[in-house]
């Protein structure tokens, strides 16, 4: 099963993941994590060695949409991430293809790999069908379950917490800015979850992020099966 998270900055993704991951640790529980690779790149060589060997599981129809975005992001001035963005979408088809050959039980991304499409909506030009095929055509053939799992955080409490995270300092009306275009955002992903939400073998929970990443993580482990 793939588990990706879905959510803004600042709404609690990587807080309940870390509990999450506690939880199946003690349990004993045979899965991965998008970053398990770094515990054992614990160097500039290593991590430079598993980054090229990540790039041979480069998958066109995989990498491409990530990529995709990457560009959009970069010619609309909205890049984000470095090079992190290039060898990210191999890593991904990596973590695909173990699931596809059943070497491992559960994949899990608290990162949102899942809306890669949400700028699409944001710029007016989303396209549900580029989306619902390649959840249903392309990834779920190879993953055989998703499991999205939605941080549903005010934008206002999100913020703060963002801000509060990465120290940021803002005056009241850039606050008030920045909740204004997390909002446009956050319906923007709602455009593509309710795509998602529409395909055989997927499953979305919807966690209220102001409840305790522990009781978030235990509502997730209950879905996993």
């Amino acid at each position: 099963m793939l588990v990706l998270f879905t959510g803004g900055r600042g709404s609690g993704k990587s807080t309940v993941a870390r509990a999450l991951y506690d939880e199946l640790d003690a349990g004993c529980v045979d899965y991965v994590s998008q970053s398990s690779w770094r515990l054992f790149a614990n160097n500039i060589f290593k991590k430079i060695v598993f980054i090229f060997y990540f790039l041979t599981f480069f998958r066109l129809k995989i990498c491409l949409v990530f990529f995709s975005r990457f560009f959009r992001d970069f010619k609309n001035g909205r890049s984000r991430g470095g090079v992190a963005r290039i060898y990210m979408p191999c890593i991904f088809s990596y973590h695909i293809t173990r699931l596809e050959k059943n070497k491992v039980k559960f994949v899990f991304y608290d990162s949102d790999f899942l809306t890669w499409s949400s700028d699409k909506a944001i710029d007016g030009c989303f396209d549900p069908a580029e989306v619902h095929k390649f959840y249903k055509d392309i990834l779920l053939p190879k993953v055989h379950d998703l499991l999205v799992v939605v941080l549903d955080t005010p934008v206002n409490c999100a913020v703060v917490r963002w801000r509060i995270r990465d120290n940021k300092l803002l005056t009241s009306a850039e606050q008030r800015m920045w909740i204004e275009q997390r909002g446009a955002w956050k319906n923007a992903r709602n455009k593509v979850l309710e795509v998602v939400s529409t395909i055989p073998n997927v499953k979305v929970l919807c966690l209220d992020g102001l409840d305790s990443p522990e009781e978030n993580a235990n509502k997730i482990i209950d879905l996993l099966g």
